[in-house]
């Protein structure tokens, strides 16, 4: 009988990378949370003057863990962070602090490149029941759940392997609809801006919540087989709608929580019409806008937003403009092997209210992505010109009249 993933994970000693980064901060905040007996250690490196014990307490300090400290204040203490680089050798851990790691029985990465991580594992873990990592798909027509790159690296280590799509705002945990970061699909579902791409194939998306507990899961699941049965490989599945519906979802949380730029919301498959779209209705206002504030000594705001949109929804481009046959039937079977309980805690099937999720997002993007007085100068703006634009035209039909 396989042990419980409650019961499995119970007094382990577990090393998480990438805790700066988005995945690695809500599987920080949820291990934390929720599987409060563990011994947990993290590398973060020094930066931007602060170091690294100064760098997690900003992390604990971030909306993301506003329910971790309202249920936990001392969560943090329980946190061991080394200093560290994921691209050296050893981690870039001195000789004490490999050795401080020796006991580490889990290491979920979720920070980047893993050649150094893969060495790590074999020269310094000796106690190594699992190394679960969360990479992101590498989009070619058909994807399987086998395992063919780095075959000679992963040898003789333990890894389940999650293939993620685009991770998009939570959808309940930490809290519904979190966010900190506007990447392309908050920017899609909020009509931040216009976006190339097919409106009739599934949209490649899964809430960064499903993503961490399919990675707590992953891990238990490869840790209780054999340490030499090779790789697991999980395809993550998504939130089971169209590009076009999630756009049309949108709609209304885009009149309740709109984003401060020129941005129209919408999806097309035409490059030129989406080009000419972007150009007139998005670029132009937003270089115009930025002009007028410049030669009255004002502070550029528009062109600024508009590339933070831009370069969020291109990103998306190769999965929103052609279907693809992504194979996720290991993944299906995961869930399978899980307790009633452990299923209620560590969902990892996207079965939501989409309408409710996008306008959970769009509050959240609102409150943590969006500079509150470019909004307001923004939205004013768009009046003034509105009221421009109508005056306009009533004086052209006037000028028809006589």
């Amino acid at each position: 009988m396989i042990m419980s993933l409650a019961e499995w994970y119970e007094s382990r000693e577990i090393l998480v990378t990438g805790v700066t980064g988005e995945v690695g901060r809500i599987l920080l905040e949820k291990i934390l949370r929720t599987l409060p007996n563990v011994k947990l250690y993290t590398i973060v490196r020094s930066r931007d003057g602060l170091t690294k014990d100064e760098r997690l307490k900003k992390i604990f300090s971030s909306s993301g863990f506003e329910r971790l400290r309202q249920e936990n204040p001392d969560a943090i203490t329980h946190v061991r962070t080394f200093e560290g680089n994921l691209v050296y050798s050893n981690l870039g851990l001195s000789p004490e602090d490999c050795d401080n790691l020796k006991n580490v029985q889990m290491m979920f990465h979720t920070g980047g490149s893993t050649d150094c991580v893969y060495e790590f594992c074999k020269t310094s873990l000796p106690n190594l029941r699992v190394l679960a990592i969360a990479t992101n798909l590498r989009y070619h027509e058909n994807i399987s759940e086998v395992s063919l790159e780095d075959e000679e690296k992963i040898q003789n280590i333990p890894l389940a392997l999650l293939r993620l799509p685009t991770v998009g705002p939570a959808c309940y945990e930490p809290m519904p609809g979190f966010t900190e970061i506007l990447r392309g699909p908050t920017a899609l579902m909020i009509g931040a801006g216009f976006a190339l791409g097919r409106t009739d194939i599934p949209a490649e998306v899964v809430p960064v919540d499903f993503a961490v507990n399919a990675l707590i899961v992953a891990a238990w699941e490869r840790g209780t087989r054999n340490k030499d049965e090779g790789a697991a490989v999980y395809n993550v599945p998504v939130i089971g709608c169209t590009w076009g519906e999630l756009v049309r979802k949108g709609q209304l949380a885009r009149r309740n929580f709109p984003y401060p730029t020129f941005g129209i919301q919408g999806m097309t498959s035409i490059g030129w019409l989406h080009w000419t779209v972007v150009f007139f209705l998005e670029w132009l206002p937003s270089v115009l806008c930025d002009c007028v504030l410049n030669i009255f000594g004002g502070k550029s705001r528009c062109v600024a937003e508009y590339d933070k949109v831009r370069k969020a929804l291109q990103a998306m481009e190769k999965i929103t403009t052609k279907p693809l046959t992504i194979e996720r039937s290991a993944y299906r079977r995961l869930e399978e092997r899980l307790t009633p309980e452990d299923r209620e805690k560590y969902p990892i099937f996207c079965d939501i209210d989409l309408e409710a999720y996008i306008m959970c997002a769009a509050a959240s993007a609102k409150k943590n992505c969006i500079n509150e007085s470019n909004a307001q100068f923004i939205g004013n703006l768009k009046k003034i010109l509105l009221t421009l634009f109508l005056a306009f035209l009533v004086y052209l039909l006037m000028g028809f009249r006589n």
